[in-house]
C-alpha cells in the first residue's frame, strides 16, 4: 500500500490517523463523491465539530480532497494519486456489509435525493429544463470508437449529463461550471449511478484551474454559442488537452446561427481554428431536440 519513496515515519503517522472507526466511515463515504460538511453530519449522525476535526485530520494526512463552493466546502477522497490507492487498497479489505456502512450508504442515498430534488428546484426556477437527447449517448460512443477516454474534462457541465454519458468510459473525470445549483444537481445525478470517480468544480470556463496538458478527453456541450467569445473558450480547452488528445464540442445548429448570423458550419470552423485546434470531422446530426453539429478535433501542431 506504500507509494513509492514514502518515509517510514510518515506511513506509521498516516496510518494511525486511520486507525478510528469514524475516520474509517468517512473515507468509506467520501469514497462515493463529494459531499458538504452538513451532509456527511447527516450521514454519520454526528455534531459538526467532531466531523469538522475527523475530516481536518484526514484532509492533512493527505487522504481527501477539500475545496470551496461559494459558501459550501466539499471534502471527497483523493480521485487519483497515491493516497487515492491507499483508500482503494484499504477499503477493499473492509466488509462492505459492516452494519455501519450499510447504514451510511442509506442515509447516503437519502441526502443525494434530498439534494438533487433541491437543486432540481432552483434550476427550474431560472431557466427552462435543457431537454434530454435520445441518441446523444449513442451518437458520442460511435464518434469516439475504441480509443480510450482516459482523463475526461467536461466544460460548462450544468447538469453533468456529459459526465453521466462518458464518465463510466473515463478513468478520472471532471465537470466545471459556474452554476452551482447546476453543480449540486450533476452530483446527485452522477454519484447517484456510482460514478464515484467523476468530480465536480465550480470553474471560469475562460480560466481553468488545471495545468497544461492534463487531459485526454475534453467536452464542450452546447456551450459555445451563449458564449461571449467562443474562441477563448476553445483556447483554454486547447491548452489543458494533452497533444494526443481529443475534443468533442456538440452544439445546437440554430444556436449558433442566431448568435452569429452566419452559416453554422463555418462558424464552428472559424472558433476551431482561432482556438488553435484542428477540425478531424464535423458532422450534422439529428437528436431529439433538433438539428445538431458534432465535431472532433485535436490540438494543431
Amino acid at each position: 500500500m506504500a507509494e513509492v519513496g514514502v518515509k517510514v515515519d510518515s506511513a506509521v503517522l498516516a496510518l494511525k490517523g486511520l486507525a478510528e472507526p469514524t475516520r474509517l466511515r468517512l473515507l468509506a463515504l467520501l469514497g462515493h463523491g463529494e459531499l458538504t460538511v452538513g451532509e456527511v453530519c447527516r450521514v454519520l449522525g454526528q455534531s459538526q465539530p467532531r466531523v469538522s476535526r475527523h475530516l481536518r485530520l484526514l484532509t492533512e494526512a493527505g487522504f481527501l480532497d477539500r475545496f470551496r463552493e461559494l459558501q459550501c466546502v466539499y471534502y471527497r477522497t483523493p480521485a487519483t494519486g497515491a493516497r487515492s490507492l491507499w483508500v482503494r487498497e484499504l477499503l477493499a479489505a473492509i466488509d462492505p456489509d459492516d452494519p455501519a456502512l450499510r447504514r451510511d450508504r442509506v442515509r447516503l442515498t437519502n441526502v443525494i435525493g434530498d439534494r438533487g430534488r433541491v437543486a432540481a428546484g432552483e434550476l427550474a426556477a431560472a431557466a427552462p429544463a435543457d431537454p434530454e437527447d435520445a441518441g446523444l449517448s449513442a451518437l458520442l460512443r460511435e464518434e469516439l470508437g475504441p480509443v480510450a477516454v482516459g482523463e475526461l474534462l467536461d466544460i460548462g457541465t450544468g447538469t453533468g449529463r456529459m459526465l453521466e454519458i462518458l464518465g463510466p468510459l473515463a478513468s478520472h473525470a471532471v465537470g466545471i461550471d459556474l452554476s452551482a445549483p447546476a453543480l449540486r444537481l450533476a452530483r446527485a445525478r452522477v454519484h447517484g449511478r456510482g460514478l464515484a470517480h467523476c468530480e465536480f468544480h465550480r470553474g471560469d470556463m475562460y480560466a481553468l484551474p488545471f495545468e497544461a496538458s492534463s487531459f485526454d478527453t475534453v467536452t464542450i456541450a452546447r456551450v459555445l454559442a451563449g458564449a461571449e467569445r467562443p474562441a477563448e473558450v476553445l483556447s483554454e480547452a486547447a491548452r489543458t488537452l494533452r497533444q494526443s488528445g481529443r475534443l468533442v464540442v456538440v452544439e445546437r445548429f440554430d444556436d449558433i446561427e442566431a448568435c452569429t448570423g452566419a452559416n453554422p458550419l463555418q462558424s464552428l470552423r472559424q472558433w476551431l481554428d482561432l482556438g488553435g485546434l484542428h477540425l478531424a470531422r464535423l458532422r450534422p446530426c439529428d437528436l431529439a431536440s433538433g438539428h445538431h453539429l458534432l465535431a472532433v478535433a485535436h490540438r494543431a501542431p
